[in-house]
């Protein structure tokens, strides 16, 4: 019986992974890494919610103004923000916990009113009438190296855009 160099050590077709296999299955792993970095929050993300949310409160009290026919009015301090509502006796403040209620600023988050409705000395910078009428308002929310404006038209509408 002759014996060959080879043997009968072969593997069988189906056995190990071809390099293509090897080459679709990095391919997968690569993409999903590369879809949870640009999906993971980025050091700004911080600045961005704020204004967002910002804006969502700011929606809600020209919608508020048009349901309850009262003026509303957007108060920012360095502390904080909120609103306040035209009584017969003069401005209130919203209650603190409802929506519209004082919030302070994050800690790390620096604003700057860029366009208001009065004179600097004057914290509310915007109103919002019965009508659906707003003043114009601009406000810049900086934070963790991103800015972030947020802009209030004369409709009452809300746009929120990075500031460079």
């Amino acid at each position: 019986m002759p014996i060959s160099a080879i043997g009968n050590n072969r593997l069988p077709r189906d056995a190990g992974v071809t390099l293509v296999e090897a080459l679709t299955a990095l391919m997968i792993v690569a993409m999903m890494a590369g879809a949870v970095i640009l999906l993971a929050p980025g050091p700004d993300r911080k600045t961005r919610d704020e204004a967002e949310r910002l804006a969502a409160r700011i929606v809600m009290a020209s919608e508020e103004s048009i349901v309850v026919n009262r003026t509303l009015a957007l108060v920012v301090t360095h502390e904080g923000y909120g609103f306040e509502r035209l009584e017969e006796n003069g401005w209130a403040p919203a209650e603190p916990r409802s929506p519209l209620g004082f919030r302070a600023w994050p800690g790390e988050l620096d604003v700057r009113v860029d366009q208001r409705l009065g004179d600097e000395d004057d914290p509310r910078i915007a109103r919002f009438d019965a009508m659906g009428v707003a003043t114009p308002a601009s406000l810049v929310l900086s934070g963790a190296g991103a800015r972030w404006r947020v802009v209030i038209d004369g409709e009452g509408e809300v746009d929120v855009a990075r500031a460079d």
